[in-house]
């Protein structure tokens, strides 16, 4: 996820990117094994995770009820 580039995303993009976000946090698959052991502080906790899932899930939602309202 690239968000240098987020500007130049559609709504349809940021919303599925979102989605994929979230998803990836929530199955622990982010951030990547390969990365934290290199970088063991950039494990998540159990309260991180979910707070970035929440907010994934808020942001994501904002950009469906844009889509909605066009």
């Amino acid at each position: 996820l690239d968000f240098s580039k987020w500007s130049g995303y559609s709504l349809k993009k940021k919303e599925h990117k979102m989605d994929e976000l979230h998803e990836e946090v929530e199955e622990g698959e982010m951030p990547l094994n390969s990365y934290t052991w290199t970088h063991g502080d950039a494990k998540l906790t159990p309260a991180q995770i979910d707070a970035v899932v929440a907010w994934g899930k808020k942001v994501q939602g904002s950009y469906k009820a844009q889509m909605m309202a066009k």
